[in-house]
């Protein structure tokens, strides 16, 4: 079997390669003058150069190949370029030389996309050597939708094995890094998609996230993401990375490097009832423009500290600065303490299994396991009786690893149980809010900056200030706040 995945993953990395080339021949087909003046362009102003037909679409494709394949050289964060692009580059040039042509709004705009997200002929290994060579008979919903409103995607990037880690590495396509600081990690789910957006090589591209998989890398590598509530996307043809899970449900969301780009794409792609109509359990909820740009003053709650894991002092000073922010602009801010997160964590990570770690143990056991998965290996590989036992002792002096080792569900009851404690824990935390008329929240989005690329390994429980809102089914999302400065390097907050 290793002898089989090891080909396998072989021949996705001369596959990767040739893509590389690919990408490279056609990104110096430009002039760099101009591939300068295009590069020079922020998402508003590509956006409306495409539309005035001041530069085609092949032209921007080519700037954006040569911009992500030095992106790439930093920090590792592409796994394959979409050979597709060029010829929707080109069908979208000859359309818009027709004078009854009419330009979709994101008419020729590359758009990069997380490698899990399945787009037609192309895998969603996650990271698994198993899954080469399978690709996907037809795109998501969300990418006929993008592709319908003129994006191109363009490259796929990376994710970690399993999609359950907040670090970026797998035994298909390695390791990606923050393009900060190389000894940092880029974060995880989405990291390759977060570095190669941060690193210059994407104006906008697409995540999922399940447990911060979206906010995370984002706030690593001092970018925007934007997790919406579950079904404001269809997930049809997207499977998450454990199927059959009710309640805890990953969502997909645009990441860009500043909030207005992650604005647009929203407002355009909820501008209709055209996902509602192609997957009826989307509602038909259009963007309300009325309500984004009105002026009214917003009562907000903030916190520093969960009461489970103490933040940084940076970060922790990078909430308060946003909340002096908003207190600025009239906006009231008031402290909030959400309940309960050590009971949160429990059964977010007992229906975020659901199986008691059974279907994620099988894929790994029938893989070459990343290094930054041992970890997990090992509490796999434990009965979950025994895992629950050793609890007591660990309890003294890791009380957070022990709560975690009391999460994975020994029965249908046990889960059943946890599934009508998310239900009640939705309604308490609501009520809170709704009590102090709080319409919002403000809150760190991690525990730690960009650590190295083992740390998160070992921090699994440092995820509780964005698991909250994936539990909660609240919209999330992260900004930038400010730099600090660490050997050298300054590290986004």
């Amino acid at each position: 079997m290793v002898v089989h995945l090891r080909s396998l993953i072989t021949e996705r990395q001369e596959e990767r390669e040739r893509s590389i080339l690919f990408a490279n021949h056609s990104a110096n087909k430009i002039e760099s003058v101009k591939r300068e003046k295009i590069a020079s362009w922020n998402f508003q102003e590509l956006k409306e150069n495409l539309q005035k037909g001041t530069v085609s679409c092949l032209d921007v494709l080519r700037t954006y190949q040569w911009k992500a394949l030095r992106a790439h050289e930093k920090t590792n964060c592409i796994t394959l370029f979409i050979k597709e692009a060029e010829s929707w580059a080109i069908d979208w040039d000859i359309k818009a030389s027709s004078p009854d042509f009419v330009k979709p709004p994101f008419f020729g705009v590359p758009i990069s996309l997380k490698e899990s997200i399945p787009l037609e002929g192309y895998d969603t290994t996650r990271g698994f050597a198993q899954d080469i060579g399978k690709p996907v008979k037809s795109d998501a919903l969300l990418i006929q939708h993008i592709k319908m409103l003129g994006f191109i995607p363009y490259v796929q990037t990376n994710v970690p094995q399993s999609l359950l880690s907040y670090s970026c590495g797998n035994p298909v396509y390695g390791t990606t890094s923050s393009p900060i600081d190389q000894s940092r990690t880029s974060g995880g789910s989405t990291g390759g998609e977060a570095a190669l957006i941060a690193a210059g090589g994407s104006v906008i591209g697409i995540g999922g996230d399940v447990g911060g998989s979206i906010r995370i890398p984002c706030h690593f590598t001092g970018i925007v993401g934007i997790k919406p509530s579950h079904f404001r996307f269809s997930h049809c043809g997207i499977s998450g990375s454990i199927p059959g899970r009710p309640l805890v449900n990953a969502n997909d969301g645009p990441m860009s490097m500043d909030v207005q780009t992650s604005v647009d794409f929203l407002k355009e792609v909820w501008s209709d009832n055209w996902i509602s109509k192609n997957d009826p359990y989307v509602p038909p909820v259009p963007w309300n423009d009325e309500l984004f740009r009105s002026d009214r003053k917003y009562r907000i709650g903030y916190y520093v500290d969960d009461g489970w894991f103490t933040p940084v002092p940076a970060i922790q000073r990078a909430v308060l600065e946003a909340k002096e922010h908003l207190e600025s602009y009239g906006h009231t801010v008031v402290s909030f303490h959400p309940p309960h997160i050590p009971q949160m964590m429990k059964h977010y990570v007992r229906t975020l299994c659901v199986d008691g770690g059974a279907f994620i143990f099988n894929k790994l056991v029938n893989d070459i396991i990343d290094r930054s998965l041992y970890g997990q290996m090992l509490i796999f590989r434990a009965p979950i009786w025994l895992q629950r036992l050793l609890a007591y002792p660990i309890n003294f002096l890791e009380p957070r690893i022990a709560n975690m080792m009391r999460s994975l569900t020994l029965s249908t009851r046990e889960l059943r149980e946890s599934y009508a404690e998310i239900e009640n824990y939705r309604s308490e935390f609501v009520k809170l809010m709704m009590d102090d008329n709080i319409d919002a929240l403000l809150c760190p989005p991690q525990v730690l900056t960009s650590p190295a690329h083992d740390i998160p390994a070992k921090l699994f429980s440092a995820i509780s200030y964005t698991a909250i809102f994936n539990l909660l089914d609240f919209a999330a999302g992260t900004i930038q706040i400010h730099f600090i400065f660490i050997n050298h390097h300054h590290i986004a907050v």
